[in-house]
């Protein structure tokens, strides 16, 4: 016995066992692609990131993209991910962090930058992020304009058994 629940999926009948609800990289894309010395220049932690690559800095925020379950009213799955900001919108994170009244700041612009278990590409994808209370991670929120299916995701929702199948993704993509 693996200690997850089963569960029958309503889609494909068969049993399924427990799911996680956030998978995401530690990391954005390029502190991954980069070279030890851009590294060791760098900054990473769990929430923020700071990168110069070429001669350029790079600012990354980490947050949640939040995809309604439909099969369970309330819940949802997230893709802890990292998007690239500016450096005037990484400076009013930092200025704000422990401000009790953070969550009302206006959302920020931002680029994903972390490839997902996606047939198309989402790297470059534009969002806005979206403050939340100190100690919540910041909600990011896909343009709902662009053609992707993680877009339509984050929209409509997912039922269980698509919540199984980017488990199942993950599981296999990781190394």
């Amino acid at each position: 016995m693996d200690g997850h629940a089963k569960w029958e999926c309503g889609t494909c009948g068969q049993q399924h066992a427990g799911v996680a609800m956030v998978f995401g990289p530690q990391a954005p894309d390029p502190w991954l692609q980069a070279t030890q010395s851009e590294r060791d220049a760098g900054e990473l932690n769990s929430d923020m990131c700071v990168l110069e690559i070429k001669g350029e800095w790079h600012y990354f925020l980490r947050g949640h993209i939040e995809i309604p379950i439909l099969d369970v009213p309330g819940e949802v799955f997230s893709w802890s991910v990292w998007v690239s900001v500016s450096e005037e919108s990484i400076q009013q994170v930092a200025d704000h962090w422990e401000d009790p009244a953070r969550a009302s700041l206006p959302p920020l612009f931002g680029w994903l930058c972390n490839e997902l278990p996606y047939k198309q590409s989402t790297i470059s994808t534009p969002t806005l992020v979206h403050s939340r209370d100190p100690g919540v991670v910041p909600f990011i929120q896909l343009d709902p304009s662009v053609d992707h299916p993680l877009v339509g995701e984050q929209g409509m929702g997912i039922t269980l058994h698509r919540l199984a199948e980017i488990n199942h993704l993950v599981e296999v993509e990781a190394p």
